[in-house]
C-alpha cells in the first residue's frame, strides 16, 4: 500500500513539474522584436512571438526593440539598432500562459492565465467565437492590479484624447478587466466623447458585465450614460 501511494504521488508530482506552459510576447503597434529565452533567439517580424510547449519553472527572459533610428545603424553595431527593453528571470507556473506586452514607450507589462476553461490552447484564439465576442469561461481574470496602473500610467502621460484612445484600443485587447479598472481608465480621458467612446470599447474586455452600470459614473452628462446603455443592450 506504501509503495503504492509513492508511486502514485511520484506521477502526480511528475506530471506537475513536466506540465507545459506557453510565452506570448508582442509590442503595441506591431513594433519589430527580438527575443532570447534561455539563450534562444526568436524574431517577430512584425508578429507576436509565442513560445509554445513552455516547461515550467525560472526562465531568462530577453526582448530587444527595434529603435526609430534603425536603418542608421551598420553591421558593426552588436545590436543592429536593437535596445534591450526588458530582461529578467521569469517564473512560469505549470499550464500557464504568460503574456508579456511592450508598450510605445518600451514599457513591459506582464500578465498571466491559466490555459483551461474558454480558453481554446488548440488554436489559441482566446475564447472568441466566430462573431468575436468572448465567452463569459471561468478562466477569464482582471488584468493585475499593478499591470493594470502601468497601463493608466502610460496612457495618462499622453496630452491629446486621440493619442490615449489610440494606445488604449491597441492595449485592450490584450487584457480582461473589471468595471472599476474600466471606470478608472475612462477618468483619465478629457473629453466626454472619448471617455464615452472606451466605455463602449472596453464593454466586450469586462469580466463582470453585469456591475457595467457602474461606468456610468465615469461620464459627465445623462445622454452619454443613456447611450451607453442602449449600446449594451444591442450587445446582448
Amino acid at each position: 500500500m506504501k509503495k503504492t501511494f509513492t508511486l502514485l504521488a511520484a506521477l502526480f508530482f511528475s506530471t506537475i513539474l513536466f506540465a507545459q506552459s506557453k510565452l506570448s510576447i508582442s509590442a503595441i503597434g506591431n513594433a519589430d522584436i527580438r527575443v532570447m529565452v534561455d539563450g534562444i533567439k526568436y524574431t517577430s517580424n512584425g508578429r507576436d512571438i509565442v513560445v509554445n510547449n513552455l516547461k515550467n519553472g525560472n526562465h531568462t527572459v530577453k526582448i530587444f526593440r527595434a529603435g526609430n533610428d534603425r536603418n542608421r545603424y551598420n553591421g558593426n553595431n552588436r545590436n543592429n539598432g536593437y535596445q534591450l527593453v526588458y530582461s529578467n528571470n521569469l517564473f512560469v507556473k505549470p499550464q500557464y500562459h504568460v503574456d508579456i506586452t511592450i508598450n510605445r514607450f518600451g514599457k513591459a507589462f506582464v500578465d498571466e492565465q491559466m490555459i483551461s476553461g474558454g480558453y481554446n490552447d488548440d488554436d489559441d484564439d482566446w475564447g472568441v467565437d466566430n462573431n468575436d465576442q468572448y465567452y463569459e469561461g471561468s478562466s477569464k481574470r482582471a488584468m493585475e492590479n499593478s499591470a493594470f496602473q502601468q497601463l493608466k500610467k502610460s496612457i495618462a502621460k499622453e496630452s491629446f484624447d486621440d493619442t490615449r484612445l489610440k494606445i488604449a484600443k491597441q492595449f485592450v485587447p490584450f487584457n480582461y478587466f473589471n468595471t472599476a479598472q474600466v471606470k478608472e481608465l475612462i477618468g483619465v480621458f478629457f473629453s466626454e466623447s472619448s471617455k464615452l467612446e472606451l466605455a463602449k470599447y472596453m464593454y466586450d474586455y469586462t469580466v463582470d458585465k453585469a456591475n457595467y452600470f457602474l461606468v456610468n459614473d465615469a461620464l459627465f452628462f445623462n445622454s452619454s450614460k443613456e447611450e451607453l446603455m442602449d449600446y449594451i443592450k444591442n450587445r446582448k
